[in-house]
């Protein structure tokens, strides 16, 4: 812990929110309809839509909708996944937040990913705890497709089919 009240190195806010559901698109209709959240991003394995992103180019945050059919044990377990990103308020408090978690002895990892700097740690119940910055606007729609190499930018129109 620190002394210091407002250290440099602490959120600001949450990027992106992961909620498990059953099915993405019943669950993007409904959070699209109660909180005016748009289609920004789609997660595609097999040619299964197993999760997709919501937000708008005004606002913040996403909502990241993920199918527990395709989570460990059905959703149940988050091990490994990272129900929330934690966003910082520039380059240099993402850096201080990691030079904080190394202090702590949690051994940060930095990682880039096409939306966003990383930096990660995990959790005691194995969830990976993000802090970063976007690298883009979240003002278009990008689909993604797991590759070998990861998720891989793939095609740029939904396959959700939203009510």
């Amino acid at each position: 812990m620190t002394d210091d009240p407002s250290p440099h190195f602490a959120p600001i806010g949450i990027l992106v929110a992961m909620l498990p559901v059953s099915d993405p698109a019943v669950s993007a209709s409904f959070y699209s309809t109660l909180l005016g959240l748009e289609l920004r991003r789609e997660f595609v394995v097999g040619g299964q839509v197993t999760g997709c992103s919501l937000s708008r180019a005004d606002l913040p945050y996403a909502l990241s909708l993920r199918r527990k059919s395709t989570l460990p044990a059905g959703g149940a377990d988050l091990s490994g996944e990272h129900p929330i990103i934690w966003r910082v308020a520039d380059e240099w408090a993402l850096e201080l937040f990691r030079a904080h978690a190394e202090r702590l002895g949690l051994n940060p990892t930095i990682r880039r990913h096409d939306d966003g700097d990383l930096v990660c740690v995990v959790d005691p119940d194995g969830h990976d705890v993000l802090v970063g910055l976007p690298v883009r606007a979240w003002t278009t729609f990008q689909g993604y497709e797991l590759t070998s190499a990861g998720y891989v930018p793939s095609h740029e129109q939904p396959l959700l089919q939203l009510t």
